[in-house]
């Protein structure tokens, strides 16, 4: 099979695996960031150093969600996020709070340890982004 049509199949898989956030208590979930979530990541992106912030956006409450989850627990460039104490916070607020919330992860090879830093802090960035305006933005 060629690179590119496996590319595409693991892309779709990637698609169809996808939770839909629409049905989740997002009231809870926004209590369980503030109280539990926030300050793990928080501890997280204090102990990795960068300069600067991403700024992020999203569409809406589930979209926000779909972004976090994806990019906690299926990162290709910080694949070690998803052992972390905010990650398993997150998912653990998931399984609470959206019903029939499951999710497959896939182990993925790890990269030079300094570079691995580097590009988890940008993801761990975006996350948080992502977190605050879901926070700021709940409900419109």
């Amino acid at each position: 099979m060629g690179f590119f049509k496996k590319m595409f199949l693991l892309q779709l898989v990637e698609l169809v695996l996808t939770y839909n956030f629409s049905n989740c208590d997002f009231e809870k979930i926004q209590k369980d960031y503030e109280n539990i979530i926030f300050p793990n990541l928080y501890d997280y992106m204090n102990k990795t150093e960068s300069e600067e912030l991403n700024h992020v956006a999203c569409y809406n409450s589930s979209d926000c969600l779909t972004k976090i989850e994806r990019h906690t627990f299926s990162s290709t460039v910080c694949p070690s996020l998803s052992r972390e104490r905010f990650a398993l916070t997150t998912k653990a607020t998931f399984a609470r709070h959206c019903p029939g919330y499951f999710k497959i992860q896939i182990n993925r090879t790890q990269k030079k340890q300094q570079k691995v830093i580097r590009n988890c802090w940008e993801q761990t960035s975006q996350i948080k982004g992502w977190w605050d305006f879901f926070n700021r933005h709940l409900g419109k």
